[in-house]
C-alpha cells in the first residue's frame, strides 16, 4: 500500500504542475500577466518537484514520463504562446494582419522539443521550462509598454531555433566548490544576482539571454577545440 502511495506522488506533482499550467491560461484571457507569471513559476516549481521525487524514490515510470510531457506541452509550451499572442495583439500598431498567429510556433516547437527529447533522452537545445519562463516573464514587462512586433517575433523565431538546436545548454550544476573548477559558474550566479536586484523582473529575461550566450560561447569554444 505505501508503495502505491509512492508511485503516485511524482504523477500528483506532474498534475499540479498541468492544473497551474491551465490557470495561467486563464488569467491570460483577462490580460492578468502578473498571475499568470506566478502560476507558471508554480507549474515550474511542481515540475522541478515531481522529477526529484521520483528520482529520491526510484518511482520512474513511462506513464510519468508521458504524463510529465503531455503536462509540459499545455504549462510550458501553450502558455507561452498565448501570452505572446496577446502581447502581439496589442502592440500590432502597423497594420500587419493577423501577425500575432505566429506566436503559436512556440507551442509547435515545444511539441518537437518534448518529442526529440523523449525519443533521445539527450539534453540539447533551450527547455521548454527556461523558455516558458523567458516569455511568461516578458509578457509582464511588455504588456503596458509598447514594443515593435518585429522585436516580439524576433525573440519568437530565436527560441523556435535554440528549442530544437544541438546546443548543449550551460550547466549550473556546479562541480564542488572550487573557484578554478566552478569560475564562470559563480561569475553567472553573481550577475545573476546582481542584475535580480536592480532590475527586478526586467532580470528574468535577461539572466535568461545571458545563460544562452554563455551556451552559445561553450559551443563556439568546443568546436574551436576539436578543429585543432
Amino acid at each position: 500500500m505505501i508503495e502505491k502511495i509512492k508511485g503516485i506522488i511524482p504523477n500528483i506533482l506532474t498534475l499540479l504542475n498541468l492544473f497551474f499550467g491551465n490557470i495561467s491560461i486563464i488569467f491570460l484571457f483577462s490580460e492578468d500577466f502578473l498571475s499568470s507569471n506566478i502560476a507558471t513559476i508554480i507549474s515550474i516549481v511542481f515540475d522541478f518537484l515531481d522529477g526529484f521525487i521520483a528520482k529520491l524514490m526510484r518511482k520512474n515510470s513511462k506513464f510519468g514520463k508521458e504524463l510529465d510531457s503531455l503536462a509540459d506541452m499545455v504549462s510550458f509550451g501553450l502558455v507561452p504562446s498565448i501570452s505572446m499572442f496577446f502581447i502581439l495583439k496589442k502592440s500590432n500598431k502597423i497594420g500587419f494582419t493577423y501577425i500575432e498567429c505566429f506566436s503559436f510556433l512556440i507551442s509547435i516547437f515545444s511539441a518537437c522539443r518534448l518529442a526529440k527529447f523523449n525519443i533521445s533522452h539527450k539534453k540539447l537545445g533551450l527547455t521548454t521550462t527556461v523558455n516558458a519562463l523567458f516569455f511568461s516573464s516578458l509578457s509582464v514587462i511588455f504588456q503596458n509598454n509598447y514594443k515593435h512586433p518585429i522585436l516580439i517575433l524576433f525573440f519568437i523565431f530565436c527560441s523556435c531555433y535554440l528549442l530544437i538546436s544541438k546546443i548543449q545548454m550551460f550547466s549550473i550544476n556546479f562541480n564542488g566548490y572550487t573557484w578554478k573548477k566552478n569560475k564562470i559558474r559563480y561569475i553567472f550566479l553573481l550577475i545573476s544576482i546582481f542584475l535580480l536586484l536592480t532590475l527586478h523582473m526586467i532580470a528574468i529575461p535577461c539572466v535568461i539571454i545571458l545563460y544562452i550566450i554563455i551556451s552559445v560561447y561553450y559551443k563556439i569554444i568546443k568546436k574551436f577545440i576539436l578543429k585543432k
